[in-house]
């Protein structure tokens, strides 16, 4: 698996999507690539970040803005590799 692919699944490893081939190989590759662990554990502590904040506070036009660029994010850390 490659770091483009590996990028691309992180919401599905997230919500338990993967099916067990697939996040055995997800796991491999972030065993021996530092930019995508790094990446990955950026993209788990946002969103645990944004999960403690009160829902009520956070408009919709908020959340959809910080989708937006965490999905930048990762499509763009994914063209660099």
């Amino acid at each position: 698996m490659n770091c483009r692919r590996v990028t691309s699944l992180i919401n599905e490893y997230l919500s338990g999507a993967l099916d067990s081939k697939t996040t055995v190989a997800w796991g491999v590759h972030l065993l021996g690539c530092s930019d995508c662990l790094a990446l990955f554990e950026t993209y788990r502590k946002t969103i645990q970040a944004v999960r403690t904040l009160p829902s009520k506070d956070l408009s919709s036009g908020v959340r959809t803005r910080i989708h937006r660029s965490l999905e930048k994010r990762i499509t763009y850390s994914s063209l660099v590799h």
